[in-house]
């Protein structure tokens, strides 16, 4: 199999034709004629559907748009309920003079819950896995619920630490199975958009409960806030049960995604050696992708010994052809050329197959196991052969730390001299849910047309996972930005510093909105289903670092005040964001040097 040395000593030519997992033919060029004679690209569907109704890819737009709205709503409601407590913490000894605490000790409300927040998936993705995404986001849903219950009739700071730290437990999966779910009902184009509302909806949680929670203490008592969040989790956890069906589908097939009948490919591509395909060397034959150029000159060996995606044959194989074994029908139908009847049920119809209805009642089941318990559990830290699984836990790690630090500190900036906004110090928050507007509908627009645009302008019409990522350079610059800008109008205070306050916050939502949406994609494009183990391994650091900045941070502004941590922290979040430039210059190398890894660990 190959490796860092075979993936970099390979020609720019041969990279951008070859097809390790993640690469997809995305377009298909000049395969359709229109009536002036010209001939214009049509777009491929990608990962190829089943002709089976229960296959996500295959869903009714209302089943796809209602899962996604309640996915995005557990999201929501989660960091809701993580960041709500933030804007209380200031009042908890009017609240509660016969118990007073330091805002150190208050503190843990936060970081714990945070920490909980990632470590939580070490559990609930391998179960995920073994058990499937339904049950498991169910029963997440209903502790977050009763946790949530719970705490509108505690009374003392240890029981509601407990119930921070359940809460946490019960909201973790809003970070890796909602994403992997998501990742299940779409085509690689729709992705990014889609992953776009998603995260916007993961960050407007946050802000929104930052804003509301202060009002909500301050007027109706320190423990309304449990009473708002229980009737939201309530919420949440019905809409899981009766609106979110089971998205795992193993849709392995015997054939190749390849389309033959091109009459016009000559005209476009150059006639160069095919690869030799050995189905027998590879886990998941829908891995694989072929250019056009390739196309109707490909030799399948059943029991090919040796030969893999990654090698090609001499000129004389172009010779061969497909067997007559393989149907057309495997192949991708270009979006624009589908029949009605095709459209609407977006399937590759296979002869002799009859499936099921899909019902309603039948997407309510529960019922799936997968076994391996063992490999499914110790799965997720085999990710961490990947470099993306790296960044990724970095540049994610180290946003939702900022924005940590920013929730819990900046209330209490605000509620002191010169500003005293008192039970308005929530108000920071609304810098941010500028920032998370811009920043989801700059992602919405850029994301999936940039993954088109390049795909048509290069010459096998692949699809990079790598297209998207360059998009994230200046959201990375100005988050890193903002960190510094904070701490400069933090550490000196003036009637109108809060402007600033406001606008570095803003600054760093913008990213965390964009960020996690363009590296989840990439995740689930490049490692399929790989990514939800990834996802553990992400938010796993997505938790250890905002919890180590939140538990440390009131201490260290108490020493060297508010800049010498913020400048801190802006250099760390740098270091963070450079890590990004090695992907763009040989993202697809590495995905080749790491391919093993991932077509093995499909399951």
């Amino acid at each position: 199999m190959p490796g860092w040395k075979y993936a970099f000593s390979l020609t720019r030519d041969a990279v951008k034709a070859a097809t390790p997992p993640g690469t997809v033919r995305l377009i298909e060029h000049g395969t359709t004629q229109q009536p002036d004679g010209r001939y214009v690209d049509d777009l491929i569907r990608f990962p190829v559907p089943t002709s089976d109704p229960a296959d996500p890819l295959n869903w009714a737009p209302w089943r796809k748009i209602s899962c996604l709205t309640i996915i995005c709503l557990y999201a929501f409601v989660c960091n809701f309920i993580s960041a709500s407590i933030a804007p209380a913490l200031p009042i908890w000894n009017l609240s509660f003079p016969q118990d007073p605490r330091l805002f150190d000790d208050l503190m843990r409300f936060v970081a714990l819950n945070i920490l909980l927040l990632g470590l939580g998936n070490i559990f609930w993705v391998p179960l995920a896995n073994i058990f499937g995404r339904r049950p498991v986001l169910v029963i997440s849903a209903l502790i977050l619920f009763v946790a949530t219950a719970c705490g509108t009739i505690i009374s003392n700071f240890n029981q509601v630490l407990a119930i921070r730290i359940l809460q946490g437990l019960g909201s973790s999966v809003s970070e890796t199975v909602a994403v992997a779910i998501v990742g299940d009902m779409f085509f690689v184009h729709e992705r990014g958009s889609r992953m776009a509302f998603f995260t916007a909806s993961l960050a407007g949680g946050s802000v929104v409960g930052g804003i509301a929670g202060g009002y909500i203490s301050t007027r109706l008592g320190w423990f309304a806030i449990f009473k708002v969040n229980a009737a939201l989790s309530g919420v949440v956890f019905l809409s899981a049960v009766f609106l979110v069906p089971e998205t795992i589908y193993e849709r392995d097939s015997p054939c190749l995604p390849i389309q033959r009948n091109l009459p016009r490919a000559s005209r476009y591509f150059p006639r160069t050696p095919a690869p030799y395909l050995s189905l027998g060397s590879l886990p998941s034959t829908m891995q694989m992708t072929l250019p056009s150029r390739f196309l109707g000159s490909v030799t399948i060996d059943p029991m090919g010994p040796t030969l893999t995606w990654y090698q090609t044959s001499s000129s004389s194989d172009l010779s061969s052809s497909v067997p007559s074994s393989i149907p057309s029908s495997c192949s991708p139908t270009p979006a624009r050329r589908q029949s009605k009847r095709t459209r609407s049920s977006r399937a590759t119809i296979f002869t002799g197959l009859r499936y099921r209805r899909y019902t309603y009642l039948r997407s309510l089941t529960f019922g799936m196991y997968r076994g391996k318990v063992l490999h499914q559990f110790t799965k997720p830290w085999t990710t961490l052969r990947l470099p993306a699984t790296w960044i990724v836990m970095l540049q994610y790690g180290g946003l939702v730390g900022s924005v940590a630090v920013i929730s819990s500190v900046g209330p209490q900036i605000l509620s002191l001299p010169p500003y005293e906004w008192g039970q308005n110090s929530g108000l920071l928050f609304v810098g941010a849910l500028v920032g998370i507007v811009c920043g989801g509908a700059y992602t919405s627009f850029l994301a999936d047309h940039r993954l088109k645009e390049l795909a048509k302008n290069q010459d096998y019409g692949f699809g990079e996972p790598e297209s998207r990522v360059p998009i994230m350079l200046p959201s990375l610059a100005v988050a890193t930005g903002g960190l510094l800008v904070f701490g400069f109008c933090a550490q000196y205070p003036g009637p109108h510093q809060w402007v600033g306050l406001e606008f570095a916050y803003g600054m760093v939502a913008f990213a965390l909105t964009q960020v996690p949406s363009i590296w989840f994609s990439y995740l689930v494009d490049s490692y399929a289903q790989l990514a939800s183990d990834c996802f553990v391994m992400v938010c796993i650091l997505r938790g250890v670092i905002p919890f180590a900045w939140t538990f440390f941070v009131s201490q260290w502004i108490a020493k060297d005040g508010f800049l010498i941590p913020f400048g801190s922290f802006t250099v760390i979040m740098g270091v963070f964001s450079l890590l990004i430039v090695p992907l763009i210059w040989a993202g697809k190398r590495m995905r080749i040097a790491t391919a093993r890894y991932v077509v093995g660990n499909q399951m």
